[in-house]
């Protein structure tokens, strides 16, 4: 990665909160923090019991995978994932995924 320039610095005084969001934006880390914000909201979005059956939650091109630990729970989320993923979008605030894919 390359590092900003101290040349390139803005003159006047900012804010902490305006600085992370800049180093944000230039390490274009926005994305990887969204993700892990929707992984830890998983229980929150699922409910506790799908929550408990997960095994692992990771993101690939714009697809979300999911690991479950029972197959009848898997058929059940398969048949609903359309509301899924609208249910994470919409607490992403972003489009950030396309397809849920249960393993």
């Amino acid at each position: 990665m390359k590092i900003p320039n101290p040349s390139q610095r803005k003159a006047e005084v900012q804010s902490v909160g305006e600085s992370l969001l800049d180093l944000i934006a230039a390490y274009r880390l926005q994305g990887k923090l969204t993700q892990a914000r929707v992984i830890d909201a998983w229980p929150e979005l699922m409910g506790r019991p799908v929550a408990q059956k997960t095994s692992e939650l990771y993101f690939q091109n714009r697809k979300l995978f999911v690991r479950l630990t029972s197959a009848p729970l898997r058929h059940q989320l398969y048949m609903g994932r359309s509301e899924i993923l609208r249910r994470i979008n919409e607490a992403a605030q972003d489009e950030i995924i396309d397809e849920v894919v249960f393993l």
